[in-house]
């Protein structure tokens, strides 16, 4: 399937064919996107932004990855990250210990402060994914989780080949538009 075609499907065939509650890429992002308002609201007595749990949290599953490696699984710029570990190195949470491979790198640590707040980070997440879940089946949960995983599998398969050109994504919608309107 050309690149083309992904982006046609995801960002036009739903404008024609379901309203947007009903396609699965905009169900998705909107899934994505009120849990993380309802873990706002939820950690609002936490102190820290949801950029600077996302860090803790990679880096609670990652202790040691360099800066560069944080910013690319984040997907935030490197000078942003930098802003947030400047924040998070303030409040005694992460230290930088030099990389022993590239004097330029730092490698990020957290530190036994930080772990009574992962602790609590942890919990806020977990009633968050307790109330998305709540009516759906232990059976349901598994199968949505094995869906997701297969399909974040395939997306990361796609890695850089998945930015495409938009003009000749929208000349092909052009395209097939006309031969439709053509055809009838």
């Amino acid at each position: 399937m050309s690149l083309d075609i992904i982006s046609l499907t995801y960002y036009l065939a739903p404008m024609d064919t379901m309203p947007p509650e009903k396609h699965l890429g905009f169900l998705i992002n909107d899934v994505a996107r009120l849990l993380r308002r309802a873990f706002d609201q939820a950690a609002q007595g936490c102190a820290l932004t949801r950029a600077q749990w996302q860090v803790l949290a990679f880096l609670y599953h990652n202790e040691g990855s360099n800066q560069a490696v944080v910013a690319e699984a984040l997907d935030v710029e490197p000078i942003t990250l930098s802003r947030h570990i400047d924040r998070l190195e303030a409040l005694g949470y992460v230290v930088r210990l030099p990389d022993p491979s590239d004097r330029r790198a730092r490698r990020l640590q957290l530190t036994e402060t930080v772990k009574p707040h992962l602790q609590a980070m942890k919990a806020i997440g977990n009633e968050v994914v307790k109330s998305a879940l709540e009516g759906m089946s232990e059976t349901e949960t598994e199968q949505l989780v094995s869906a997701l995983t297969v399909m974040r599998a395939n997306m990361a398969r796609y890695g850089a080949e998945t930015v495409s050109d938009c003009a000749a994504t929208v000349a092909a919608a052009a395209r097939i538009q006309q031969e439709e309107k053509s055809a009838s």
